[in-house]
């Protein structure tokens, strides 16, 4: 299929807006010319035919193709001098002192030799057309066949699609249709704690945090104040190279060190930057997060002999977390500030995500970091998420809150005027799991990793067998982003006949290298 030129899809990896193409531009300033890497979404192959045509032509005269900033929006064009690939493997730039830095030593399948970038008018796309190329896509995995002869519309248009690569040629009106697509998930229209609805995620991979302690001293940068700074973002991209699968994520609990508006501005900043690493966008119907006892602000007088009131009777306790929560969802939180979240991932399996308070109870001076979650609460949930009506179901349910089902303190002396890390009503809770089928329990808290595997039976019944037990696995991330602990998160990979999760250290202080430590893989 003949093709013009190629439009070529980024986002910031930094922080700061325009720091993509600044660093770019910089480097052409000082060497001539710079090497620009093609990162491609996990759907797409290396277009090697396409690319020695298109090296061929250049190699007579330069050739003009476009950046577009999905992030901003905008437009730019780029002379291009070479392009290097392999064939089959990703490889490094061809040469990394005119790369820059911040990425100069990661892999991608293609380099672009660019010798100028000039920002352009964003309108310039509707001058082409969009052209298939089959060897892009893997198999059974492109749908974009309504665009192919179709006149590029705007940028918006092409955001939507969710790919890195577009082959276009010039624009006739008199063969070429003219009309826009929208490939917005026309069924999220109004905001719900619960959803109704499966929300197709494109993915078969969730991203797991926890513990992140966002506030005014963080263990790991939000943002980039010095060019050698590695932001939390980076250092997950840096452990987990396929990032762009992402097709959701999950936080239990501790967003923030103090509860403080400040700790939830710089979580709201974060995933902003994490979003610009994604090529499905986080947003309300993918994103679900637990509070922790680190997110409420806790009353600075004494319990005593008292009964704790509920949080939700002490609006200054709860008020940065309601502001954070309504900038995610949408919404206000309900009384609980429980949601549940429905997810079809792209292997054709349904995931239910259900998101407990374990603080129910207020926090003081001495009672603090004591979970509990109600009766009332559990049926709230169950009822909100239509549990009660259809038990047997094939989808993979997994529940998340921010304590412990059990305590994992590794202490050699009890200190009686500390919590043990669990809900009181832990058995209660998994009553409750077992009825409703759930199969993961995540959490974090503690900062200590723990995996086990629980089984729970019917008292009711007069002989029972291993078999009619109910297994749930119970799992604690630790921390993300904590102090004196071994920084870790996890991802969720759904596949045929089981859940794969792989947890990742990460290391601040950037003496080691982020790396993969431990994968398990749970039977569904």
């Amino acid at each position: 299929m003949e093709f013009k030129t190629v439009i070529l899809r980024f986002r910031d990896l930094v922080t700061e807006n325009n720091v993509t193409i600044a660093r770019h531009k910089d480097t052409i300033d000082k060497k001539g010319y710079v090497w620009w890497g093609w990162w491609n979404k996990g759907n797409e192959k290396l277009p090697f035919e396409e690319f020695c045509v298109l090296k061929g032509e250049i190699a007579s005269k330069p050739k003009y193709f476009y950046l577009m900033d999905s992030g901003q929006e905008k437009l730019y064009k780029a002379e291009c001098l070479d392009i290097k690939c392999s064939g089959s493997d990703k490889i490094l730039s061809p040469e990394l002192e005119c790369t820059p830095n911040y990425y100069n030593e990661q892999k991608y399948y293609a380099w672009f030799k660019f010798d100028k970038i000039e920002e352009c008018e964003a309108d310039e796309v509707k001058n082409y057309t969009y052209v298939k190329v089959d060897s892009l896509f893997v198999e059974n995995h492109s749908n974009y066949e309504k665009f192919y002869g179709k006149r590029v519309y705007n940028i918006k248009e092409m955001i939507q699609q969710n790919r890195t690569i577009w082959f276009v040629r010039n624009y006739n009106e008199n063969d070429d249709s003219d009309y826009e697509i929208q490939l917005l998930n026309s069924s999220v229209v109004e905001p719900h704690d619960f959803s109704d609805k499966y929300f197709e995620t494109g993915s078969d991979t969730l991203l797991w945090l926890s513990d992140l302690h966002f506030g005014t001293d963080d263990v790991f940068k939000v943002k980039m104040a010095k060019e050698t700074d590695v932001t939390l973002t980076a250092h997950i991209r840096n452990a987990y190279n396929d990032l762009n699968k992402v097709g959701g994520l999950i936080i239990t609990g501790d967003i923030t060190s103090l509860g403080k508006p400040e700790g939830f501005t710089k979580a709201e900043e974060f995933i902003v930057d994490l979003n610009r690493n994604l090529t499905r966008k986080l947003i309300s119907e993918n994103i679900i997060f637990c509070p922790g006892n680190h997110d409420f602000v806790r009353k600075n007088e004494m319990l005593g002999n008292g009964v704790p009131e509920k949080v939700s009777e002490n609006p200054d306790s709860i008020s940065a977390y309601k502001e954070f929560y309504s900038s995610i969802h949408n919404l206000n939180p309900n009384e609980y500030m429980a949601c549940g979240r429905r997810l079809l991932m792209s292997t054709g399996r349904t995931v239910e995500i259900v998101a407990l308070n374990s603080l129910i109870l207020q926090q003081y001076k001495d009672f603090e970091g004591h979970g509990f979650l109600s009766d009332k609460q559990l049926e709230y949930v169950a009822n909100k998420m239509g549990w009660e009506e259809n038990v047997q179901t094939n989808s993979v349910r997994i529940v998340i809150m921010h304590h412990h089902y059990m305590p994992t303190c590794l202490v050699e002396q009890v200190d009686v005027k500390k919590p043990s890390s669990v809900v009181y009503d832990a058995e209660r809770l998994v009553q409750w799991l077992a009825k409703y089928d759930i199969k993961l329990l995540l959490h974090g808290h503690k900062h200590q990793s723990f995996v086990s595997k629980i089984g729970h039976f019917d008292n009711s019944i007069y002989e029972i067998d291993e078999d009619r037990m109910k297994n749930i696995y119970v799992i604690g991330m630790g921390g993300t982003g904590a102090f004196n602990c071994e920084n870790k998160f996890s991802t969720l990979t759904f596949c045929n006949d089981h859940i794969e999760l792989k947890f990742f250290r990460i290391y601040a202080d950037n003496t080691e290298t982020d790396k993969c430590v431990q994968t398990l893989r749970i039977p569904i």
